[in-house]
């Protein structure tokens, strides 16, 4: 009887230590259920924000190469207004020239006459 009596309180014993083991990793696993919700809520709120800020980086591109653009017609507006002034200026400095000769060759011709 003391022999079944030993062999039931180990026995006894050997199965506490199991509920306790199978206690412990079933808190374990539920720690772990936990912290695996928690990273998938944190992995899916971090994509939405990326996708966010993607839309956001893509939107101020668009809008800088509209700037871009915008800024080059404006460049090329001014080279054309800067070759049509300089056209203008060669052209008013041609005419001022011709209009010179014109002038200094009426004075010499005047002072041929004078002098015959």
């Amino acid at each position: 009887l003391r022999g079944l009596q030993q062999s039931l309180a180990k026995a006894t014993a050997e199965l506490e230590q199991q509920r306790r083991e199978v206690t412990g990793h079933q808190e374990k696993e539920q720690s772990l259920a936990a912290e695996l919700r928690s990273l998938r809520a944190q992995a899916e709120e971090t994509a939405v924000a990326h996708e966010r800020e993607a839309k956001t980086l893509r939107e101020q591109a668009a809008a800088a190469a509209k700037q871009r653009d915008g800024a080059l017609r404006e460049v090329e507006e001014a080279r054309a207004q800067l070759r049509l002034v300089t056209e203008a200026r060669a052209a008013g400095r041609r005419e001022l020239l011709e209009a010179q000769r014109e002038a200094r060759e009426s004075r010499e011709g005047q002072e041929a006459q004078r002098r015959q």
